[in-house]
């Protein structure tokens, strides 16, 4: 099964965060660094390990060879770990050798990117691991500019992508409804307006699902079901029209993910994600 509705990032290349590196670099070293420059000489050499000081899964390595290449650091990057492996306490990254000086003025950037994507990925890998017959999906609730980088640790930790931004596929909601004038009315339109594009239509009640399900979208997204209407609601789709997929999602509580873990396939999109995430405890230990 495809993780994702569309095509999932699967991968992250320099062009998705170069020009954050290039942000961090101008915020956090605007006229250089007063402290170390004032107390440390350039010919100091060092070895600093990239440790892991909890468990989860690591995420956001690839920025690494940006980061040093955009200060010049005299810098050797050792590589001990790839994305999406797990971590533990004293789990060794990777080692960074040379300049002392260089070390200490990318080491906060260093791990604001891979303390945050390792915590997005930790938390998708929990809920996946948990309930594994679930489709546990992302949604556009990102940090401006962080977008495809918060989808990759998503996909990393074992979750999956909803739409990566609003010009991959449609998501029909009550406004867009009320404006066509009916929901086969919407749906119909969008799919004329934009052939080959998947099409998501959000109902907040089962008075609207006949209605959805003669419509015909790829996915129905069922917005603050009751768990009872829930499940008439995917018997009918899956009855009716069982090329339809499932959605579910608003107030999604762990009692909510045991209930729908019941179902095969159901996607549950959760904005807890990527919007609430705690940084993994990753460390730059100096020698």
């Amino acid at each position: 099964m495809i993780r994702g509705y569309t095509t999932p990032v699967t991968e992250i290349s320099e062009k998705d965060f170069e020009a954050l590196v290039t942000l961090a670099l101008e915020e956090d070293l605007p006229a250089g660094d007063i402290t170390t420059d004032s107390l440390f000489n350039s010919n100091e050499n060092c070895k600093a390990v990239l440790l892991a000081k909890e468990e989860g899964v690591l995420c956001g390595l690839a920025v690494l060879p940006c980061l040093i290449r955009k200060t010049g650091a005299d810098v050797k990057w050792n590589q001990t770990l790839s994305d999406g492996a797990p971590l533990s306490k004293g789990t060794i990254i990777g080692t960074l050798e040379g300049s002392l000086v260089d070390v200490l003025k990318m080491e906060r950037i260093l791990l604001n990117f891979i303390q945050y994507l390792s915590g997005i990925a930790t938390n998708a890998s929990k809920v996946a691991k948990e309930f594994p017959n679930l489709l546990i999906l992302d949604t556009r609730k990102t940090l401006p500019g962080y977008r495809k980088l918060a989808k990759y640790a998503v996909y990393t930790g074992g979750g999956a992508n909803h739409r990566l931004n609003l010009s991959e596929m449609a998501m029909l909601k009550d406004n867009h409804v009320a404006k066509a004038g009916s929901i086969q009315s919407a749906v119909q339109i969008v799919r004329n307006a934009n052939p080959g594009k998947k099409i998501e239509l959000e109902i907040d009640g089962l008075s609207q699902l006949s209605e959805a399900i003669a419509s015909n979208p790829d996915i129905i997204l069922l917005d603050n079901f009751s768990d009872s209407d829930t499940e008439k609601a995917i018997e009918l789709i899956k009855e009716q029209s069982p090329k339809i997929r499932i959605e579910c999602s608003g107030g999604i509580t762990p009692d909510k993910l045991k209930f729908l873990s019941k179902f095969q396939d159901i996607g549950v999109s959760m904005g807890y994600l990527t919007h609430t995430v705690k940084f993994l405890d990753i460390s730059l230990d100096i020698k």
